[in-house]
């Protein structure tokens, strides 16, 4: 964008804002005829007709309204700059947001995003917990440097980095008769109760498909979306559940952890915004990520 376009941006946005033309170029300390040229420039240059000019006034037209939005959201987009500049200067290191589903988001990012902070010293983190679908309309957006979620098929969003296989776990109650075991072949489960994730969570059908490769049929007497929620369940003795290793160590005091014999593997994509390397910091905190999540699935850990 040109100097020339700004001023024209700031005088149009400043008159809007103030209701004349006059305490226009007192908030802009530029002469009445100045404005009103760069007002007119505007209007030339894009085509629009952006005020009224009917009995010696500026009234704003709808066309204005619609134009205002836009020029907010530029300008707002640049204090960011200017604040995310002040903050390099100041701190060398900048900010890194996160995006995580649920299973990521909750407990595991933010715990490996304070434990990151203390050797990046200086740097503001922040984590948004939400939807797979809304993870990807955050960095997409650029509202976020770095995203955890599931695929989204309607995204259209190419992914920043390998995936990452997080393994399926068994979990069950401390005193289930299958909790003896180190490992737990699958067949073992036929006719036990089962606590599913909900239909409309992607890794629902990933492990249905599971147990019916097998001809295991277990006894379902619960369903939620939430991984979580499942594992606060069978923590009460509801019964056994399949869910991701990363979740299923968060209960790892409440619950028997089991490997599953054969498992299955839940997808997680690595996002960043389009267009842009990822940036040092996000990098940096993927690396991490890896390395825990590599850690998590230990046969037998209670």
């Amino acid at each position: 964008m040109t100097p020339r376009r700004l001023h024209q941006l700031e005088a149009f946005r400043a008159v809007i804002h103030s209701g004349s033309v006059t305490r226009a170029a007192e908030m802009l300390a530029l002469s009445q005829p100045a404005v009103t040229k760069l007002l007119r420039a505007l209007e030339d240059e894009t085509g629009l007709a952006l005020f009224d000019r009917a009995h010696r006034r500026l009234t704003p037209t709808h066309e204005a309204q619609r134009f205002l939005h836009e020029v907010e959201l530029f300008f707002a987009a640049a204090k960011r700059v200017d604040r995310l500049a002040n903050d390099m200067r100041g701190s060398g290191m900048g900010e890194l947001h996160v995006a995580a589903l649920p299973s990521f988001g909750s407990a595991f990012v933010p715990r490996l995003l304070a434990r990151f902070r203390k050797t990046e010293r200086q740097m503001r983190i922040s984590v948004t917990v939400a939807s797979s679908l809304e993870v990807h309309d955050l960095v997409q957006s650029r509202q976020a440097d770095l995203g955890f979620a599931l695929p989204v098929a309607a995204s259209g969003m190419a992914t920043a980095a390998p995936g990452i296989d997080l393994p399926g776990m068994l979990v069950l109650p401390r005193r289930h008769a299958l909790a003896k075991r180190q490992s737990v072949p699958l067949e073992a489960l036929n006719g036990q109760s089962y606590v599913a994730l909900g239909r409309q969570y992607r890794l629902r059908d990933l492990v249905d498909d599971l147990f019916e490769r097998h001809g295991v049929a277990p006894q379902p007497v619960g369903e939620t979306q939430n991984a979580a929620a499942a594992c606060a369940m069978v923590a009460e003795g509801a019964g056994f559940a399949v869910v991701d290793a990363v979740t299923a160590m968060e209960f790892v005091d409440r619950l028997a952890v089991r490997e599953l014999r054969p498992s299955v593997t839940f997808p997680v994509q690595v996002l960043a915004p389009p267009g842009r390397r990822m940036s040092l910091l996000a990098e940096r905190f993927l690396a991490l990520v890896r390395h825990e999540v590599s850690a998590l699935a230990m046969p037998g850990s209670e």
